[in-house]
């Protein structure tokens, strides 16, 4: 279940954190790299940019101009879900698949963004709408997210967090 979907015109929109501390950065939340995935630690490719005026220096990006990419992110047993800004490469679609143990329970299409383009450190502006807020299935601690299209792969996640509602 996802309660927020871009213009899919109903449901209830979430509202992101904002104004806290860290709220690009991640949160009770990490990850391992998969196939085409960079984060902070990939050397001079370190995912970094400033996101909406702020500096951010954890980005999780997957994909590359021609492949799709993933990752496994890390949560703690009673996660209830998780909330993160994600945006696709500018001018580019793009579908993130989210799944535990190889069943998929929910996907996004992320909306193009003109500041996710280039090298880092990147200039992104984020809208309300692109804030994601994926519940996941009961007992879950390792969620597999990975890109569908390799000529749309690339996405970034920022300031993913697991919620513990």
């Amino acid at each position: 279940y996802i309660s927020h979907v871009p213009g899919d015109g109903g449901g209830e929109t979430p509202t992101p954190p904002a104004g806290e501390a860290g709220e690009y950065e991640p949160r009770n939340i990490t990850w391992t790299l998969g196939e085409k995935a960079y984060d902070n630690t990939s050397g001079n490719n370190a995912q970094t940019g400033t996101v909406n005026g702020v500096a951010v220096n954890n980005m999780l990006k997957l994909g590359t101009g021609k492949l799709t990419g993933d990752a496994t992110l890390h949560v703690a047993a009673g996660t209830a879900k998780i909330g993160f800004y994600c945006v696709a490469w500018s001018g580019k679609t793009a579908t993130v698949k989210f799944s535990v143990g190889g069943s998929e329970f929910a996907t996004i299409e992320p909306k193009a963004n003109p500041g996710a383009t280039g090298n880092p450190p990147y200039t992104i502006t984020l809208a309300e709408s692109d804030y994601y807020e994926v519940e996941l299935p009961s007992g879950t601690t390792d969620i597999k997210v990975e890109t569908l299209d390799s000529a749309n792969g690339r996405v970034i996640f920022i300031g993913l967090k697991a919620i513990t509602e």
